[in-house]
């Protein structure tokens, strides 16, 4: 099927839908999820999620043909899409440049956890947090605030992508916070 800007879909395999906000080429697109993640799909993965029109259909009602219980089963997004975060302050709404250090760290890592929270519960399996090099702080800090959670491994990221300054987080579990810290 060939789909367009705005089209409203759901994911073949998965739960989940979104609308399609843009065409890369005949065989991929870019979703924004309900979430507000945008992910690159395969249309192959794809299923139109706006109601088709049934003008000039007719229905048996002579007993022969029993409706089927109909399920409307959401898909999740799919487990290999990954998610870049950049924290750099400058690129976050609410930064200024007269807030200070701490001011800028606090609002750095309130944006991290929220999209951490917002990747567990969107299903992605790989999240990206580009921090950048600077002293270490803000690296030190995401990676002390992922250690309290089970099901999450995380590394240093793609040295070709991102460079030295970015922390790959893999979601494996759904489970939040480690029972003792």
């Amino acid at each position: 099927m060939a789909y367009k800007t705005g089209d409203k879909v759901s994911f073949l395999h998965e739960k989940g839908e979104g609308i399609i906000t843009y065409i890369i080429s005949a065989h991929k697109v870019v979703v924004e999820l309900t979430e507000g993640i945008e992910i690159e799909v395969d249309v192959k993965e794809l299923v139109a999620a706006n109601p088709m029109p049934m003008t000039g259909a007719t229905v048996k009602t002579d007993g022969l043909y029993k409706a089927k219980p109909q399920s409307h089963a959401r898909a999740k997004p799919h487990a290999k899409d990954v998610w870049v975060v950049d924290l750099h302050a400058e690129q976050l709404e609410g930064h200024s440049y007269s807030q200070s250090n701490q001011q800028k760290l606090s609002l750095q890592l309130n944006h991290f956890q929220e999209c951490l929270e917002k990747a567990l519960r969107s299903h992605l399996s790989k999240i990206v947090f580009v921090h950048g090099v600077g002293n270490g702080v803000l690296r030190q800090s995401i990676r002390d605030i992922l250690k309290r959670y089970d099901g999450i491994e995380f590394s240093d990221g793609s040295y070709q992508k991102y460079g030295a300054g970015a922390t790959e987080v893999r979601i494996i579990s759904r489970n939040r916070f480690k029972e003792s810290f």
